[in-house]
């Protein structure tokens, strides 16, 4: 944890510092939409979900072609789950994480037409997961998992978007990101595990400079 705010201290300051070279500066409110495909070895069958998630952007051109793209995500939920039917028993498992998670994403735009690519960082909020086996005519049966997870997670972000200019001072963005997983997400001693997520992003942006 102490790394990670350490990271998250560092991009705040660059975030400021290049805030100082700015031709332009945009900012506001943000929504997500992501779908999440969870990998680990020796793993059968498909664990996939979809999560919500909301926050802010701050859009930064140091030229018309030239700027980064942060995106700051204050609760980005990743769900994953597997149903697996053997006979009359259907067993189903499901787990759950939210993040905070910061992408300061570097930019080139060609009118309106941007593509973006940079590091991520999610600090974990929570966790939880379950199992229910359920057999026919019976009640199911539900039972919490409890798996340690890691404090932080990296990705690498790379996608696509587009600026809309709705007035002077206002902007609608819409982006598609995917995010390639750099580490674990589960503490699972001796079995590598990862998260890639692909989110589709919309945005309203205020020019403040």
């Amino acid at each position: 944890m102490k790394k990670s705010t350490v990271l998250i201290t560092i991009i705040l300051f660059f975030l400021f510092a290049s805030a100082s070279f700015a031709q332009s500066i945009k900012i506001g409110p943000r929504v997500t939409g992501n779908m999440n495909i969870f990998n680990r070895d020796g793993l059968t069958g498909t664990w996939s979900g979809i999560g919500v998630g909301v926050g802010g952007a701050v859009d930064i051109m140091f030229s018309r072609s030239i700027g980064i793209l942060v995106n700051l995500t204050v609760f980005d939920m990743k769900n994953f789950s597997n149903t697996v039917t053997q006979g009359t028993t259907t067993q189903e498992t499901s787990l759950s994480l939210s993040y905070l998670s910061i992408d300061p994403l570097f930019k080139a735009e060609f009118s309106g037409f941007y593509m973006v690519g940079g590091p991520s960082l999610a600090i974990k909020i929570s966790s939880s997961g379950e199992s229910s086996t359920v057999v026919t005519g019976q009640a199911p049966n539900v039972q919490p998992i409890n798996i340690e997870t890691k404090s932080a997670k990296f990705d690498i972000a790379v996608g696509t978007g587009f600026n809309f200019k709705v007035s002077p001072d206002v902007t609608l963005g819409s982006d598609f990101l995917v995010y390639i997983p750099l580490s674990d997400t589960y503490n699972l001693p001796g079995q590598s595990n990862s998260t890639l997520t692909l989110k589709l992003g919309v945005s309203v942006k205020f020019n403040i400079s």
